[in-house]
C-alpha cells in the first residue's frame, strides 16, 4: 500500500537526517561530512558572492550596457581629476606668464592638456576670450621642480606641440632673496612660506 504525500505535507515535515550521523549506537559513524548545524549557526569558510544569470541576449545587452556606464562614470571622474590637476599645475606658472606677457589675464582656464602631469605636460590655458597659452612643462625627475616654456597668443583651433622649438623659454622666478631686497612684501609670491 503506497502512501501519497501532497506538497503541503511535504513542506510541513521535519528533515529526516540519517542514523549513522547522529551516532544511533550499533550503526557505523558516517566517514565523511560534518554534524548537523544547530538553528542560527552560519557556515563557515568562503562568502558565496552574488551572482548574475544571464539567459537572454537582451539580459547580456542590458548587463553589458550597466558595465560600459559605470566605465564611463569612473571616467568622468577620473578626467575631472585630471583637469584639476592640470588646472593647478597651470595656475602655478600664471604669474610668471603674465610678466612674460607683460599684462595681466582676463581668464586663466585650462581647455586642453596632454602628458602624463608627473613629468611632462602640455596645456593649454585660455587668456581671453579669444586668445591661448601654451605650456610645455617637463621635469627631469619626479618631484623636482618644472621646466616650463610657453608659447603666447595661440588661437583655439591650434595644437599643443610636442617640440621644444615651438616655445619660448619662460623666465625664471626670481628668488627669496632678491624679491626681499627689492622690496617684496606678498606671501603668494614667495615659495618659501
Amino acid at each position: 500500500q503506497a502512501v501519497w504525500l501532497t506538497p503541503v505535507a511535504c513542506l510541513a515535515s521535519p528533515p529526516v537526517t540519517p542514523a549513522r550521523s547522529l551516532g544511533v549506537p550499533g550503526l557505523p559513524a558516517k566517514a565523511t561530512g560534518s554534524p548537523p548545524m544547530a538553528a542560527g549557526h552560519e557556515q563557515k569558510g568562503p562568502m558565496r558572492s552574488v551572482t548574475e544569470y544571464i539567459r537572454t541576449p537582451h539580459q547580456k545587452a542590458s548587463a553589458q550596457m550597466e558595465r560600459n556606464n559605470q566605465t564611463r562614470q569612473q571616467q568622468a571622474a577620473k578626467n575631472f581629476f585630471r583637469q584639476t590637476e592640470a588646472q593647478s599645475i597651470a595656475d602655478a606658472f600664471k604669474g610668471r606668464v603674465e610678466k612674460a606677457l607683460k599684462e595681466e589675464c582676463e581668464d586663466w582656464t585650462v581647455t586642453a592638456y596632454e602628458g602624463d602631469l608627473v613629468r611632462k605636460g602640455l596645456i593649454k590655458v585660455r587668456i581671453s576670450e579669444s586668445d591661448f597659452v601654451h605650456l610645455h612643462l617637463r621635469r627631469p625627475i619626479r618631484g623636482e621642480l618644472w621646466i616650463c616654456r610657453y608659447a603666447p597668443w595661440k588661437a583655439e583651433e591650434d595644437v599643443l606641440e610636442d617640440r621644444d622649438e615651438e616655445y619660448e623659454a619662460l623666465p625664471e622666478r626670481r628668488r627669496c632673496g632678491d624679491d626681499f631686497i627689492s622690496g617684496c612684501t606678498t606671501v603668494e609670491v614667495c615659495s618659501t612660506m
